[in-house]
């Protein structure tokens, strides 16, 4: 909000029946009454918060003069102002807000009214142009809404609530740019971890690499380019948890145990396509979507941009839950990180150039992993014939290596495998 603007706000009686201000972190206010919008002297500014309550829905605040003392109007409106015409939103009327309102961002503790994260969607400058006992007519000038919008009162309400419609005129956000291909950028192998205050350091996630593509659905791509979303449910709704109109996130899909990403665990969730044993390990096998980088936001790509600026973008995004988390990331400090990774037996850590590009499926030297654990590529050459309880499945892979043109045996690998990925492996290999 414009720092000239008066400090104090005016709000309903209902905003402050409805909370408690030692319990929670909303302003309060300093007195009450309601506006009467048909007559109401407009302000200057608006707000749009996006709300994780119960469910995900927007509030719309318009600045209004109470006297001399601005508030903020409030509708809430569940599906956010529409974006295309012929496709009015239902807006429900709601009491007025402190004028403090308009720059709160942070988390209504449980059992608060309206619990849950609230974040600023947008805010910015408007002007209303037409003011009538049932309808307004306003210009929105934010960096994410750009158009003129009818609010119009409906004539009955079954719920008893004050209910309108609003109405996009007028569009005037930009033409979006088309979204890249879902192709992560790799990093390549480096032999040890170092410190370097131009370069960004993240934990190294033992997962299935992912791209979300998001906007009013959550699709989920593999590294190699395929349709992964059907089996991970519990990541459906990303989209909802992302302050965005549109995004495209990278990130890992990552099973934990104790806090650590588990590989094993992960291996029951990735070949599964039943629905039923979908559904049902999702609830007994959950995953999380850990994400650290964001590639194209609003309908703009952000390729070209570096790393720490798209990581700020990334942060000012995701609204953190259980399922979709935000890697950390350390500015300089490399050997701490590796230190930290080798002590929660993590795979390894990735160092990031502040100023690198990201450059989709390219392997570049910008950013590099460094492994905890030292690993090599073999051949499968064969496999033994299991016994005990391992009778008529594998007993073990024989394992081959290339000493030059030479093919090498190098030892054999027995254990970790369950009696369903034995099976798998077993169809495969005959």
């Amino acid at each position: 909000m414009p720092a000239n603007t008066p400090k104090k706000g005016k709000a309903s009686k209902d905003y402050r029946e409805k909370r408690s201000f030692d319990k929670t972190p909303e302003p309060p206010p300093e007195v009450s009454g309601d506006v009467d919008v048909s007559k109401a002297l407009a302000g200057k500014t608006f707000v749009i918060h996006q709300h994780h309550a119960t469910r995900l829905h927007f509030d719309l605040r318009l600045e209004m003069m109470n006297g001399r003392t601005p508030v903020l109007v409030s509708w809430a409106v569940p599906k956010n102002l529409p974006q295309k015409k012929g496709k009015p939103a239902l807006a429900i009327k709601v009491e007025d807000h402190p004028f403090e309102y308009g720059s709160f961002s942070g988390s209504i503790p449980s059992g608060n009214y309206g619990a849950g994260a609230v974040r600023i969607f947008d805010a910015g400058n408007y002007e209303l142009l037409e003011q009538e006992p049932d309808k307004l007519k306003f210009r929105l000038e934010g960096s994410r809404m750009k158009g003129v919008y009818n609010l119009i009162r409906t004539k009955k309400s079954q719920s008893g609530k004050q209910e309108w419609l609003a109405f996009l005129s007028e569009q005037l956000r930009d033409e979006p740019e088309p979204m890249p291909a879902a192709e992560p950028m790799l990093a390549t192998l480096a032999d040890k971890a170092f410190d370097d205050d131009a370069w960004f350091f993240e934990p190294k996630w033992d997962g299935v690499r992912a791209i979300a593509t998001c906007d009013t659905t959550t699709q989920l791509m593999s590294r190699n380019s395929k349709d992964i979303t059907g089996g991970y449910p519990e990541l459906h709704k990303m989209h909802e948890q992302l302050v965005a109109f549109d995004a495209m996130v990278d990130g890992e899909i990552v099973a934990m145990d104790g806090g650590v990403p588990s590989f094993e665990k992960l291996q029951s969730r990735m070949h599964v396509r039943n629905p039923k044993d979908v559904e049902r390990l999702a609830r007994t096998t959950p995953v999380t979507f850990v994400a650290f980088d964001l590639i194209y936001l609003d309908g703009r790509s952000l390729a070209k941009m570096p790393m720490k600026d798209r990581r700020q973008l990334l942060e000012a995004t995701v609204v953190q839950t259980p399922w979709v988390q935000l890697s950390p990331s350390i500015k300089g400090d490399g050997l701490a990180l590796f230190t930290v990774a080798k002590e929660k037996n993590l795979e390894g850590i990735i160092a990031k150039k502040a100023t690198s590009l990201y450059e989709p499926g390219k392997r570049s030297r910008a950013w590099l992993k460094i492994k905890t654990v030292l690993d090599a590529d073999v051949v499968v050459g064969g496999w033994t014939h299991g016994g005990g309880n391992r009778s008529g499945a594998i007993g073990a892979l024989l394992m081959g290596a290339y000493d030059g043109k030479e093919f090498r045996y190098v030892g054999s690998v027995g254990t970790g495998f369950d009696r369903k990925s034995l099976e798998l492996v077993a169809s495969k290999l005959k």
